[in-house]
């Protein structure tokens, strides 16, 4: 019986010990992945997306159950294919899946689930361009998706936010108005910032949404978000003087606003080809914010994007030489810059553990 108990002990002791080094040899490789994660996101933002999608690929091959290292590729993926619009359309279910698998090994990380959201978002809003049959399911899953993130976090408000965005869209596109009457009231008794914001598109097309604004800014003055939305208020009524002032007064506010330049510039982009003929005057306008743009040292995706975007106003002007040379130097930096007229989400630039608070429209060009 002795000898029983003592071989039973020493096989306890065995596993035991084997059990530990398991243990430690996973935790190993766990932070060697997540070494090579923050490598690949730096090798990203330093415009070599490529590289990391490399790195990524061969880190999936060590263990497939790092959900770091799936939403790193799948931002990674989203990069590249900014790089090339078709390739992305095509690409948004690689999008999809990649993300899944972060989500479905770390349910409970709202980082992921958020940029779930925004991936379902993109899939849904370009079946919806392109009024495909499954737009609306599409629909259904970016709401779905948004409401797992409020399960996880009930005040993140830019997930709120997206989701009277989608909600607020016609019924037959998949919307539901009074759910999304009941987000924006939800969030108005949040934030009175973000409350606005979500009030704001749920009103009517006629509605003046310059005094909209313009009461919000009353209790709120100095709010740089307010001043912002202010400022594109008046854009969009093509009262450039006074957007102009309400965007400089929300960067003074906030220089991290100074991307609003990019914004003002794309305004007097499509100013121009509502009509050709403000070619002469709105151009150079537009190359001026760029300009300033680039003066403030943007992180270097952003800066080949900018110079990408400075290339189609050359082509504009005519002057094809600078353009190319343009178009060089942004490759240079990024050989995937994004070649999208829209702004690159800045969801994509955030850290790999950092909760991104960015949001941006999809039915509003700015």
């Amino acid at each position: 019986m002795a000898s029983k108990s003592i071989l039973k002990r020493q096989f306890l002791w065995i596993s035991l010990c084997a059990a530990v080094a398991s243990f430690g040899f996973w935790s190993c490789v766990r932070q060697e992945l997540d070494k090579t994660v923050q490598q690949a996101y730096e090798l990203r933002m330093n415009g070599k997306a490529d590289s990391a999608k490399v790195l990524l690929e061969q880190a999936i091959t060590k263990d497939s159950t790092n959900a770091v290292v799936w939403y790193e590729l799948a931002r990674t993926i989203h990069h590249i294919g900014l790089g090339n619009p078709r390739e992305l359309l095509g690409g948004l279910e690689d999008m999809q899946q990649t993300i899944e698998k972060a989500v479905e090994n770390d349910p409970g990380n709202v980082i992921y689930s958020f940029y779930k959201g925004y991936v379902c978002y993109t899939r849904a809003y370009a079946s919806l361009m392109r009024e495909q049959p499954d737009a609306k399911e599409k629909v259904e899953e970016v709401i779905s998706a948004y409401e797992s993130v409020l399960s996880l976090k009930p005040d993140y408000y830019e997930a709120m936010l997206y989701l009277v965005e989608v909600l607020g869209i016609p019924e037959d596109m998949g919307g539901d108005p009074s759910k999304a009457q009941a987000y924006a009231k939800q969030l108005e008794e949040m934030d009175e910032v973000y409350g606005a914001k979500a009030r704001q598109l749920l009103l009517p097309d006629d509605a003046n949404r310059v005094e909209f604004w313009q009461k919000v800014l009353e209790n709120n003055q100095g709010n740089a978000d307010v001043l912002e939305q202010l400022g594109k208020a008046y854009l969009y009524q093509d009262n450039v003087e006074q957007g102009v002032k309400y965007l400089e007064e929300a960067m003074k506010t906030n220089p991290e606003k100074e991307i609003l330049l990019l914004d003002l510039a794309r305004y007097h982009m499509m100013t121009v080809m509502k009509d050709e003929k403000l070619k002469d005057t709105a151009l150079p306008l537009a190359e001026e914010a760029i300009k300033r743009y680039l003066d403030s040292e943007p992180i270097l995706i952003l800066k080949a994007y900018a110079l990408g975007l400075l290339a189609k106003i050359k082509w504009d002007l005519g002057d094809n030489k600078g353009a190319d040379e343009l178009i060089e130097k942004a490759k240079a930096i990024d050989p995937n810059f994004s070649k999208a007229f829209g702004v690159p989400p800045l969801v994509l630039f955030a850290k790999p553990d950092e909760m991104s608070h960015h949001h941006k429209y999809f039915y509003r060009p700015f």
